[in-house]
């Protein structure tokens, strides 16, 4: 009798000391994980929406419920810190060592694999349309240099001929009365000839 009572009592022992695995994860309310987080709700969302699109996180991962009912994982909790603070490397080995099913990522979403070249392709892009409009702008200013310059060489051939023009009027004013004087200087000795002329002929008579 004494052996199988020390049997019953070990087993009942060995039960107690091994209870079984309950799932433990920790599930913050949206007001909850803003408050850690210190973001406002659209904070919070835009956060989220970089998780599941960019890393590839799947959203069960990261969020329950709906509406008011609505609940963020440790793993978001988490995640969000590490993509606030700039810890991208962190963040990149937190995503790799959490287990995804093959339908976690969103179609047309990007992979941790596909981020590094598709943010290459956009700085590429970006240098591009950069290029094309320092371009186009160059283009432009030379054509408003060139104007410049055409409506200055037209100002200056409209002072020169100006000038001519002033010229060639103060010297036809000169001519004139160069020849008004002249013509004068005629008139006065025709009429001192007529008088001479007259004189002669009143002696000879």
């Amino acid at each position: 009798m004494k052996p199988e009572s020390l049997a019953v009592i070990d087993v009942e022992v060995e039960q107690i000391d091994n209870p079984e695995p309950e799932d433990e994860e920790t599930w913050y309310s949206a007001v909850q994980i803003q408050g850690l987080l210190k973001l406002s709700k659209a904070g919070l969302q835009q956060s989220i929406s970089k998780l599941q699109s960019i890393y590839g996180l799947d959203i069960a991962t990261l969020r329950r419920g709906a509406a008011r009912a609505t609940q963020y994982s440790e793993l978001a909790l988490k995640a969000c810190k590490l993509l606030n603070a700039g810890k991208l490397s962190e963040l990149r080995k937190l995503v790799e060592a959490t287990p995804t099913a093959p339908s976690a990522t969103p179609a047309g979403a990007l992979t941790i694999n596909e981020y590094t070249p598709a943010l290459d392709q956009r700085i590429t892009q970006l240098g591009q349309n950069a290029a094309t409009t320092s371009a186009s702008l160059n283009q432009s200013v030379m054509q408003v240099l060139a104007q410049i310059a055409s409506e200055n060489e037209a100002a200056q051939k409209r002072d020169s001929d100006l000038n001519k023009a002033r010229i060639n009027a103060a010297q036809n004013r000169g001519a004139a009365q160069g020849l008004a004087i002249f013509q004068a200087e005629q008139k006065a000795q025709n009429e001192v000839l007529a008088q001479l002329r007259a004189m002669q002929l009143g002696g000879v008579e």
